[in-house]
């Protein structure tokens, strides 16, 4: 397209449209820079490596419990001016 009918248009467009006009360039080069294709379509994506089993590694742990203080719940002296 000659660049003489790109330069009419833009004298066409309003001065309050002429921002949005050059976001709209920006997202077109952007667009072309990281080759996004014109149609908008999803690449497919690559199919993920199947995972390796984990070798090792007990299930549970909590068998014989855990210990809890008894004033767990109790506000920390640091955040007593904030309350």
């Amino acid at each position: 397209m000659p660049y003489a009918i790109v330069e009419d248009k833009i004298a066409e467009i309003s001065p309050q449209y002429r921002g949005e006009l050059l976001a709209f360039i920006d997202f077109l080069l952007y667009r072309q820079n990281n080759s996004i294709p014109a149609d908008g379509a999803v690449q497919e994506a690559k199919p993920l490596a199947p995972r390796r089993k984990q070798i090792g590694r007990a299930l549970g742990g909590f068998e014989e419990g855990f210990y809890m203080a008894p004033d767990f719940d109790a506000p920390l002296e640091c955040f007593k001016e904030y309350m």
